[in-house]
């Protein structure tokens, strides 16, 4: 990476817009585990079966082992994070190939969150089809 690509990527990290995205944690543009440590708490697998949700630049949530897994990181962006990647998933934007993403690990917290989504509850599982 180019010095002052570098340069323009931190300083736009010091100076985040407060809005919310959901990346490929594998996605070039997304710099957490390659170009910066993981913040503690923080770290997910750089796949490209996880995506992750940014508020600010950092990361608020993440959907891991292609939807399977998900932890949120921002409890007051739970809601909005959800939303959007039901959304998202939706437009084929994140999880392209896959027809439904099956929720199996996720905060008690969240299942408020999923069912406001789309998601529908099958047995212990939260699910999500396009």
């Amino acid at each position: 990476l180019r010095r002052k690509d570098f340069e323009s990527m931190t300083a736009f990290l010091g100076h985040p817009q407060k809005e919310l995205l959901w990346l490929n944690a594998a996605d070039p543009m997304q710099p957490w585990g390659k170009l910066f440590s993981h913040e503690p708490d923080r770290a997910f697998l750089n796949v490209p079966g996880t995506a992750v949700a940014f508020w600010g630049g950092r990361p608020a949530a993440v959907f891991e082992r292609q939807g399977k897994i998900f932890r949120i990181f921002e409890p007051e962006q739970l809601e909005q994070s959800v939303c959007l990647f039901a959304e998202e998933y939706r437009k084929g934007r994140i999880f392209a190939g896959k027809k439904r993403i099956v929720v199996k690990e996720y905060p008690a917290l969240a299942a408020e969150a999923f069912a406001k989504s789309g998601f529908l509850r099958e047995m212990q599982d939260y699910v999500l089809y396009r």
